[in-house]
């Protein structure tokens, strides 16, 4: 399946993250629990450009959409 920005998922959407956008911001991501290889299902999306909630890593994170913009998801088949 074709990669698409975290941003981009709608609730209940699950992915792995393929890798991070902006090197000088992947740190604080990491620190999130939101690195590459790490499984992510979106929780709650904000209407207009508002934040995301995702679990990843066994926590729930908040995420501005902008920062959501920066993850590149492989989205999970659905069979």
């Amino acid at each position: 399946m074709k990669a698409k920005r975290l941003s981009e998922m709608k609730p209940r959407e699950k992915g792995v993250i393929g890798h991070i956008e902006c090197p000088e911001a992947a740190m604080a991501l990491v620190e999130m629990g939101c690195c590459p290889g790490e499984e992510v299902t979106v929780a709650h999306v904000a209407p207009g450009d508002g934040p995301m909630a995702v679990f990843s890593g066994g926590r729930k994170v908040a995420l501005r959409r902008q920062a959501a913009d920066m993850l590149w998801m492989v989205p999970e088949v659905v069979a």
